[in-house]
């Protein structure tokens, strides 16, 4: 609803500088002495109007005609203004993601948006505000606020460093708050996919399209003795284009290459590395998006498990080691052991200590050939099959109390299962080899892969050194306190008082944890990578408006005319001017 309905009036206002010309233009008249003024009475008053500019003389009359002329201009205007009873709180929905600070400063969605809220509040007024940024999660970038300055805090808060924005999720949130009697605004730099239907929503999209490149994957593996780099290079851009790409290992560069890439298609890159290779970096050129030109690549985790096999047969001593061994997650020690392999009817004991319980071959085995149950959902079992193999065990065993079956034949238990109050994890396993043909299948290494993997997860620290923005960090600590800093320097405290956590990483760039203390001190880097190839395809940016709140007739209704205000007051100035005139017998 704008201030002035009819704007057109305000070229009445061209009588305000005439009436003042009138003031200013009068004719001069030469002294003359004379003895008497009696037949001089009826040329007492002069003309004021004329051609010579003089000395202006300021007479009340004048600011009063000055006052009634400017009320009757602003009056025919038809000024409105906002009754303050309708008005309506704000909820901001703003896009946090990535994309609105492509572009050159200044004209980056995110500060053009910042000038539209600006601008809003300027035109209409609102009972309250409240903003919401629209990331992976929607979150309240602060408390409910009365005045726009307040605002200006929550506005740092804004980051737009997520590799997505739920929109439909903020949304949702917005309308719970809200309570269906708020005005809705979206700031984002893309379309909506459907128009705001009825309802108090107001989309307005802030994007232009630009030419942008982008690491949309990168990878860094344990690849035998050796490490592998997986680098994946996109243009979402609708036009073809070309950048450079260079990747260094501290100060030396490994790899620089000039990439020319049509529109929508992608560039694969894949380099072996020496397993002491430091941390990489891999940087394109600048272009109109900067967050997703770099990729940090730590070394990835070597994790092994501390073994110790405590089993008298000789044959099945070696049996056991080469399964081990052939699994690559056995240390070259096993002290202090973190898995113990044992035939003995006691639980191993020791902190953090699991045990696999091999339990002694019966005088009289029985051989089965299925079919066997299998428990897909347990870590030992994935990708575990058993077609076509014979699995030597005890005839007519049971599970013993407290222990899960995990593979069965029939209703004889063959590798059971039993957590511990303490975290720690027992397993009992039913398997005499002269009667079996598993160990001779690539399912049985895969069988004590899964065990070791199972075990190291349950180790402390980090699981992986690489992370993708958005997904999640699992560390498990040494300590019920943990020490976090981000790539910006800071550093929070993160109290822990369970087993697993998921580290709060909202910045792309190098982290370093810690937890524990004195011997027991863990301390870890690792890296997060904003790499999201929907949030940098940049040809889908668009600008324009949709929606609005409420009908013509209902924004109407919030808003009051004051012509009735002004005409009463030009009025009363003019009342008074009559006065005046009057009052000096009919001269100004």
């Amino acid at each position: 609803m704008p201030a002035f309905t009819y704007p057109l009036a305000w070229i009445a206002a061209i009588t305000l500088p005439t009436l003042a010309a009138i003031y200013f233009l009068r004719h001069r008249f030469r002294r003359q002495q004379v003895s008497s003024l009696l037949l001089w009475q009826i040329h007492q008053e002069s003309r004021e109007g004329g051609r010579r500019v003089e000395k202006p003389k300021w007479p009340l009359v004048f600011f009063l005609e000055l006052i009634v002329l400017t009320l009757l201009i602003l009056a025919a205007t038809g000024p409105r203004w906002q009754v303050p009873h309708t008005t309506r709180p704000l909820i901001v929905v703003l896009d946090d993601s990535q994309s609105m600070l492509a572009g050159p400063e200044g004209e980056r969605p995110r500060d053009m948006a910042l000038e539209k809220i600006r601008e809003i509040t300027q035109e209409r007024s609102f009972r309250s505000y409240q903003l919401i940024a629209a990331g992976s999660t929607p979150r309240l970038l602060g408390d409910k606020v009365k005045h726009w300055k307040e605002l200006e805090t929550q506005f740092e808060l804004w980051t737009c460093q997520s590799p997505d924005a739920k929109l439909d999720g903020a949304l949702g949130l917005a309308r719970a708050i809200g309570h269906q009697e708020a005005d809705l605004l979206v700031l984002t730099d893309e379309a909506p996919e459907r128009p705001p239907s009825k309802g108090r929503l107001m989309w307005v999209s802030l994007g232009t399209p630009r030419i942008n490149f982008a690491f949309i994957n990168a990878a860094r593996t344990v690849n035998g003795d050796e490490d592998r780099v997986l680098l994946e290079i996109a243009n979402p851009s609708a036009t073809i284009g070309t950048n450079t790409l260079q990747i260094t290992a501290g100060t030396n560069v490994l790899y620089q290459q000039t990439l020319t890439l049509e529109t929508n298609r992608t560039r694969r890159l894949t380099l072996p590395l020496p397993a002491d290779t430091p941390g990489l970096k891999a940087i394109l050129g600048p272009d109109a998006l900067t967050g997703d030109n770099q990729v940090n690549l730590l070394p990835p985790k070597r994790p092994q498990v501390r073994v110790r096999i405590s089993v008298e047969n000789e044959e099945l001593n070696e049996l056991i080691s080469e399964s081990l061994q052939s699994t690559g997650l056995r240390a070259p020690v096993n002290t202090p052991p973190e898995l113990v392999i044992h035939q003995s009817d006691s639980v191993p004991g020791g902190k953090d200590v699991w045990g696999l319980r091999w339990l002694p071959a019966p005088k009289e085995p029985e051989r089965f050939t299925g079919p066997f149950v299998i428990d897909a959902n347990h870590p030992l079992t994935r990708g575990l099959s058993l077609p076509g193999i014979v699995w030597g065990a005890h005839p007519g065993a049971t599970n013993a109390p407290g222990y899960r079956p995990v593979i069965t034949a029939g209703n004889t238990p063959l590798l059971t299962h039993r957590p511990e109050t303490d975290g720690r994890q027992q397993i009992s396993l039913r398997y005499i080899p002269n009667h079996s043909t598993l160990h001779t299948t690539h399912h049985w290494p895969a069988l004590f892969w899964n065990l070791l993997d199972w075990r190291t997860q349950s180790q402390p620290g980090l699981r992986e050194t690489n992370h993708r923005l958005g997904s999640d960090v699992p560390y498990r600590q040494a300590g019920e306190e943990i020490a976090l800093k981000s790539p910006n320097g800071k550093t929070q405290q993160i109290d822990a008082p369970g087993d697993e956590i998921r580290l709060p990483v909202s910045l792309p760039g190098i982290y370093e944890v810690s937890s524990g203390s004195g011997t027991n001190l863990l301390s870890e880097t690792f890296a997060v990578n904003f790499l999201a190839g929907k949030e940098s395809d940049l040809s889908r940016a668009a600008t324009g408006q949709w929606g609005q709140w409420g009908t013509e007739n209902e924004i109407r209704m919030e808003y009051a005319s004051i012509l009735p205000y002004l005409v009463l007051l030009a009025l009363t100035f003019m009342v008074w001017h009559v006065f005046c005139i009057a009052r000096q017998g009919g001269r100004v």
